[in-house]
């Protein structure tokens, strides 16, 4: 029998101790069933309410006769429904788990360490924006300089908060090197360089980021939050149909004669209400297990994550010759000195 009570919620009807002897069951039984009948009588003379809330307490009264193992003919859903439910339960486990770890990309600073402190660095804008400024004076004439520079001076600052991710944190402090120790050195010349490829890889880590958030997380929320949620209401409503299904079969078997053909109807009815709820269940469970969406999701998230470290590999292999020249000479500059 497949475990759908979750979706229904009984207050001070399950027992505190299932595992009890055959008596306690059945002294907690009979104590069940004359509480709840004393609230049947009681329902009935507030009209049009009392059927209503006898349906309820048939419901309550089924389901704790099943917790306390004294019901009987519990009614069987179709194997086909049942593995439907396994398969159910899995696609949404995976996609709450994919979930879980993914919305580490809602936030940028995931791989910041959370110990740096920029003031301790004394990292600023200024420092960013000097080096860049460094960068493009060697392509600037020295016309484009004046012009550039008196628009500098009329323009109003505008300030902008820095990326607090790994990589920039990398091209800051080397950036703030580059500054200390003069990009007309050697290893000034290096960091710099550093500085500005790995801030573009940063860049392109952001963009990455962004990519899965708007392509992965947002979709992959969507389709837990509406189809596969739709499949586990139904579920839910299956459960709750088929406890009042099974109340109905036992008021029928418990009848007096004159009420058994009233109470054979309420079968029925019910039975009908059953196939229907079950029917519209396995519908909706097979649409979401044959829902094409988490394929798209995670081939966009192969594609984010496949276009950062593209360009990420292109700009550390255009940098990293530049740097091993640098070395080879500074190591030869190094061993002539020594000779």
């Amino acid at each position: 029998m497949s475990q759908l009570n979750d979706g229904i919620k009984v207050i001070d009807a399950e027992p505190q101790h299932a595992n009890t002897q055959q008596g306690t069951s059945m002294n907690a039984n009979a104590l069940l069933n004359n509480t709840l009948d004393g609230f049947a009588n009681l329902s009935s003379r507030f009209n049009p309410f009392a059927q209503k809330f006898n349906k309820g307490l048939g419901q309550v009264r089924q389901y704790a006769q099943e917790k306390l193992g004294t019901a009987e003919n519990i009614t069987e859903l179709p194997q086909e429904y049942k593995d439907f439910e396994k398969k159910i339960d899995a696609l949404r486990t995976v996609e709450a788990n994919l979930l879980k770890v993914s919305r580490a990309y809602n936030n940028p600073s995931y791989d910041y360490p959370i110990q740096i402190q920029e003031s301790l660095l004394g990292i600023s804008n200024t420092v960013t924006r000097e080096i860049q400024h460094l960068a493009l004076s060697s392509t600037i004439s020295a016309a484009d300089r004046s012009t550039q520079s008196a628009n500098a001076n009329n323009a109003q600052p505008i300030p902008q908060e820095e990326p607090k991710t790994l990589l920039h944190g990398l091209a800051r402090v080397a950036a703030q090197g580059s500054q200390s120790i003069g990009i007309e050195e050697p290893l000034g010349t290096a960091l710099f360089k550093y500085a500005t490829i790995t801030e573009k890889v940063a860049d392109a880590r952001l963009k990455m980021d962004h990519n899965i958030v708007e392509k992965f997380n947002k979709p992959v929320q969507t389709t837990l939050n509406t189809i596969i949620e739709k499949a586990l209401k139904a579920r839910k409503n299956v459960q709750s149909i088929r406890l009042s299904l099974d109340a109905c079969k036992a008021r029928y078997r418990s009848a007096r004669p004159e009420k058994s053909e009233a109470a054979r109807l309420e079968v029925e009815q019910a039975e009908d209400q059953f196939v229907a709820a079950v029917e519209e269940a396995t519908n909706l469970m097979k649409a979401a297990l044959e829902n094409p969406e988490p394929f798209r999701n995670l081939a966009d998230l192969v594609t984010a994550q496949l276009q950062f470290y593209k360009e990420a590999q292109d700009l550390l292999s255009d940098l990293a010759p530049e740097l091993d020249e640098i070395q080879v000479t500074q190591e030869s500059l190094y061993r002539n000195s020594r000779a």
